[in-house]
């Protein structure tokens, strides 16, 4: 899914090689700032009742310098994950972070069309949006409407089809063992190292990940981590 030319006037384009994360001037446009080094990939809710404590901890998060969040969630409706991405954008872009929406996949369903990737007047306006594995292999060009698209692989296939459509970076993942995904068969670096060199994208290796692994994974051939429980407070 490459991206429409109609739509480049309400698109940002990032770079093909981020430079390294630092710190956000509030003045400087989202569009121009290095992607971050560490993503967080937020923990799941069930209900609408849960999200100010759940915004209370995003906060924390951003407070501690996360300036990426892909906010995953697969228990929500529609509406509820709504209320939630709009608590989470004003939370992110007032510390300057961008926020990925990865909604559940009945949500998913509903506000982007699966042939064409285009996205409903409904959909909260964040900065981007995450492709799962199985959604990426339908798409036959990259999803129109956002800043920035990313997209989970596992393989070297999802690899190769993220990087022929133009994503702006890809989450490679399980590298270790993980607790959020216990039955899942870890890569293990050697083999990560083999897929991320693959591809011209930034990839962010998951699974298993802890803050202080940050300078291994990137000797290992990633750009950054990224983490639900290493990086939540």
């Amino acid at each position: 899914m490459s991206a429409d030319p109609a739509d480049s006037a309400n698109r940002l384009s990032m770079p093909d090689r981020p430079a390294a994360h630092g710190a956000l001037n509030p003045a400087t446009p989202l569009s121009q700032t290095p992607l971050p080094r560490q993503l967080l990939v937020t923990p799941d809710i069930v209900s609408r009742s849960q999200i100010a404590g759940f915004a209370s901890q995003l906060a924390q998060a951003l407070a501690r310098g996360i300036r990426l969040v892909q906010l995953r969630n697969r228990s929500l409706d529609a509406d509820g994950y709504r209320a939630l991405a709009e608590s989470a954008l004003a939370l992110t872009h007032a510390a300057g972070a961008q926020l990925i929406l990865n909604p559940p996949h009945d949500v998913a369903d509903l506000w982007l069309d699966a042939p064409n990737g285009m996205h409903a007047s409904t959909v909260p306006q964040a900065d981007g949006w995450h492709l799962t594995s199985a959604r990426l292999m339908g798409c036959q060009r990259r999803p129109v409407g956002w800043r920035l698209v990313s997209a989970a692989c596992h393989d070297a296939a999802q690899v190769e089809r993220a990087t022929r459509l133009g994503l702006d970076f890809i989450t490679l993942s399980p590298v270790l063992a993980t607790a959020t995904h216990p039955d899942a068969k870890p890569l293990g670096w050697p083999a990560f190292t083999a897929l991320a060199t693959q591809t011209s994208l930034p990839v962010f290796a998951l699974g298993g990940m802890r803050a202080d692994v940050l300078t291994s994974a990137r000797n290992a051939g990633a750009y950054g981590i990224a983490a639900i429980r290493a990086l939540w407070p």
